[in-house]
């Protein structure tokens, strides 16, 4: 620190060498306050690296960055709570859909055979209260029905089955135009109710799949129920439904088609997505479970060209 007056300059305080280099340096020059002494006072200092408090300063940084720590763990133990909770939301979601499709496709599997034995049932008690009883026909009527409990019985054996040991799917050679020849057996009785004319084209060879029988007679029987009731507004004298066996391209094929309205272009991609379904009243799980089926059994389920204006469903299994 020193006086200055003009060119002379008195040192009030010596310092270290303000040019040396290094450090930080600060000035300031003001005149004092007195018209008899005209001096100016001129302060001059250089910081340099060793003198800051590198102590405190070290805890400071310290403690800022224990403090940042802190709040970017808090933050993100927030955040991996905030997604394991809306994973677990997620699936518990899952498991509630999981669990109403399983309890529709039961109650859409079960219901035909079911409502067959029912049927049958009252039919053999309407028999057997007929003077003289017909026993014959009262018979045929209890064989019937518990074909259709068997029926029943099977499904959800291979639902079990599915359920305990879902890589177990029992697959043997399948007869497909023996497996066509049941279904139409036991939907007969539907085709006449529904005046529905039902045909089978199949050749002479025997064309053999390898195929789950239940699962196979699952699909076929979904196929001709979904035909059927597409043929409720066609006139009775163009009902028909065609089911076609061949083997081609290594491949055993049985397609089901109609002559009824057909699925509209803009709704095809969507006819075997779960609840989907072009029919007032249906649950939309034929399709899809018939999907899910033919693909456990190394297949699939494909919608092909209808002959006319129909739809047509084309399943395609392995040749045994």
């Amino acid at each position: 620190m020193a006086l200055v007056h003009q060119s002379q300059r008195f040192e009030l305080q010596g310092g270290r060498n303000a040019e040396a280099p290094g450090g930080w340096h600060f000035r300031f020059r003001k005149p004092l306050a007195s018209a008899s002494q005209p001096f100016e006072v001129d302060a001059e200092r250089r910081v340099g690296w060793g003198e800051l408090p590198w102590g405190r300063m070290l805890a400071w940084s310290a403690g800022m960055a224990v403090l940042l720590a802190g709040a970017r763990l808090l933050r993100r133990q927030r955040t991996e709570r905030r997604r394991a909770e809306e994973l677990l939301r997620l699936g518990q979601v899952a498991r509630l859909n999981t669990l109403g499709e399983l309890a529709a496709g039961m109650a859409h599997e079960l219901n035909q055979p079911l409502t067959a034995v029912l049927a049958s049932t009252q039919a053999a008690r309407r028999l057997l209260d007929e003077e003289p009883p017909e026993t014959g026909a009262a018979r045929d009527a209890m064989a019937q029905a518990a074909l259709q409990a068997r029926r029943a019985a099977d499904v959800l054996g291979r639902l079990r089955g599915t359920l305990e040991r879902p890589d177990a799917a029992r697959r043997e050679p399948v007869d497909l135009r023996q497996a066509a020849r049941r279904a139409l057996h036991l939907l007969e009785p539907e085709g006449e109710r529904r005046h529905t004319a039902m045909r089978l084209e199949a050749p002479e060879q025997p064309v053999r799949a390898l195929a789950d029988p239940v699962a196979l007679e699952q699909i076929v029987h979904n196929l001709l129920m979904n035909a059927l009731q597409a043929l409720e507004d066609v006139p009775p004298p163009r009902r028909e439904v065609l089911l076609r066996v061949r083997a081609q391209d290594g491949q055993a094929l049985l397609s089901v088609s109609d002559t009824g309205p057909g699925i509209p272009a803009e709704l095809r991609s969507r006819v075997f997505q779960p609840f989907f379904s072009t029919r007032s009243g249906g649950l939309g799980l034929g399709l899809s479970l018939s999907e899910t089926l033919a693909a456990g059994m190394g297949g699939a389920l494909t919608e092909g060209d209808a002959p006319g204006q129909g739809a047509c469903f084309v399943l395609s299994l392995p040749l045994a």
